[in-house]
């Protein structure tokens, strides 16, 4: 049937139907969600996308105060994640509304409430709805995206912190072994995937420091005291410069701070859920990874 309705040319009908009232939109929504669920269902997926379906639902996020119409909206975006085809389109158009209309409010992190990981400052206003589990779920898909998506993923503002503050917030609590957690976990384990390869030096090193004097490229995760000058390098008589990884308290440079190896281990000291322990021991082996 999901076919048929395909065939007969109906989605781009549903899609300008997106531009109408609440009450046409809902419906219209809830249809292309149910067209677009499935693993047999690339076809309906592709075929929204080719209406223009990701501008018109991206502009629903960004206008519409109805959780209804936020929910329908963060499903189909969901289901179009597991077509790899759509994946970048969907980073490209629609991460930035993403994070800014729904992971950020709903995970209850603030700018002004210091490292994700920290022990204290923690509040109750995380929100386990739907529409979260939906935003993380579609964000879960797009984070196999391939060396491009990890990169858009990562510079994102505000993602990783929100991300990281989601998962801390559940710990010792019931929450813990919920989907978002796990949705969040699995998007931090790839984005720890080839994380000293692939984070430019500027990102690691910032912009003023001296790691082009040094020669320094994408690895080289060493971190040192800031007394310390130069080593000289085991059985060599030549000197080594080393530039300080400095700590990082905000988006993708926490990721390899020492605080966030705290969080994943005590996931697998507490956690039940299989999927969520799987991702919490794969991002500690993608760090492990790490020099």
């Amino acid at each position: 049937m999901k076919n048929k309705i395909r065939e007969a040319g109906a989605i781009p009908i549903l899609v300008h139907m997106l531009s109408l009232d609440d009450l046409v939109c809902i419906s219209s929504l809830g249809v292309l969600r149910n067209l677009s669920f499935g693993k047999n269902n690339h076809l309906n997926r592709i075929a929204i996308q080719d209406a223009h379906g990701i501008t018109l639902l991206v502009q629903l996020l960004n206008t519409t105060e109805s959780f209804e119409i936020q929910e329908l909206v963060t499903g189909v975006f969901w289901n179009l994640s597991s077509s790899d085809t759509l994946k970048l389109p969907i980073l490209k158009q629609a991460l930035e509304a993403l994070v800014k209309n729904i992971i950020i409010p709903l995970s209850g992190w603030k700018e002004t409430q210091g490292l994700p990981f920290d022990q204290t400052g923690y509040n109750a206003n995380i929100s386990w709805t739907t529409v979260f589990r939906n935003a993380t779920g579609c964000l879960k898909n797009l984070s196999s995206a391939g060396l491009e998506g990890r990169t858009l993923l990562r510079l994102n503002h505000g993602l990783v912190d929100s991300l990281l503050w989601t998962v801390r917030s559940a710990q010792g609590k019931n929450d813990v072994d919920n989907k978002a957690v796990e949705n969040a976990v699995c998007i931090l384990r790839n984005l720890s995937y080839r994380l000293e390869a692939e984070v430019a030096p500027e990102v690691k090193y910032g912009a003023g420091e001296d790691w082009r004097s040094r020669g320094l490229g994408g690895g080289q995760f060493r971190r040192k005291t800031p007394d310390e000058g130069k080593k000289k390098k085991k059985g060599k008589g030549r000197e080594v410069n080393v530039t300080p990884l400095p700590d990082h308290t905000a988006g993708v440079g926490l990721l390899w701070q020492t605080g966030v190896v705290r969080v994943y281990l005590d996931l697998l000291l507490e956690c039940s859920n299989p999927e969520t322990l799987e991702g919490a021991a794969g991002a500690l082996q993608n760090l492990t990874a790490c020099s």
